[in-house]
């Protein structure tokens, strides 16, 4: 699909952003999403936009959006584009060379910032709390080898959760999350949404703004 020089630039920094994004906080960091160019993104469905605080639009990057960065790393700057997107194209694609080095996919890389903490925890977690947390965590882990046909392959996360039937929900989000920040773990959207089922899209593990709905883990 072509999109003008702006609207390539508003899905790179909403990319970036890996969140969703005010307007006015859009506006500081990429070129003017005028009414026009949101309809064209929203309606390529790349982009959401809803209506948030006193009228102002929030915005953030679909699964197609995120597909479409990923294509747009191989891809030229849109005809037209001055000298800052042409420099900004230069810097992505090779950021897709080093994507491909290292086998990562663009949302392992862009993720939201870490929000400090405005609370002082009052306790220290339990020994009963550490061991449960742990607990889970192999289980996943188990239940992973179990599914996998070798380390490393895609596992549904909607098999996990029907391995873990006796767990909470909320209690295989949690560590699921957590795993995926250890070496080796990978928790990813399914790019291509037809392929999901109804079970895999109501398993999905929020990352983020992402929907991720496949696990894998490497033999390290």
């Amino acid at each position: 699909m072509s999109l003008t020089p702006s609207q390539s630039a508003v899905l790179f920094v909403l990319m970036s952003l890996a969140r969703d994004v005010p307007n006015p906080e859009l506006r500081r960091c990429a070129p003017e999403l005028t009414r026009k160019s949101r309809e064209t993104l929203n309606d390529l469905g790349l982009i959401e936009s809803v209506k948030g605080p006193r009228n102002s639009f929030i915005h953030s990057l679909t699964d197609r959006g995120w597909a479409w960065c990923a294509r747009e790393l191989v891809e030229p700057p849109p005809t037209g584009s001055q000298p800052p997107i042409r420099a900004l194209y230069t810097i992505m694609t090779a950021l897709g060379r080093y994507l491909d080095t290292e086998d990562l996919r663009l949302h392992e890389v862009f993720r939201p910032a870490a929000q400090p903490s405005t609370e002082q925890p009052t306790t220290e977690p339990s020994g009963s709390d550490l061991s449960a947390t742990v607990g889970i965590e192999t289980r996943i882990r188990s239940a992973y080898h179990d599914l996998a046909p070798r380390p490393g392959a895609w596992v549904a996360v909607a098999s996990l959760r029907a391995a873990l039937s006796d767990e909470a929900a909320e209690t295989v989000d949690e560590a699921l999350v957590n795993l995926q920040r250890s070496p080796g773990v990978s928790l990813i959207p399914q790019e291509d949404r037809a392929l999901l089922s109804r079970a895999d899209r109501s398993a999905a593990v929020v990352v983020g703004t992402q929907e991720c709905h496949l696990f894998a883990i490497e033999e390290l």
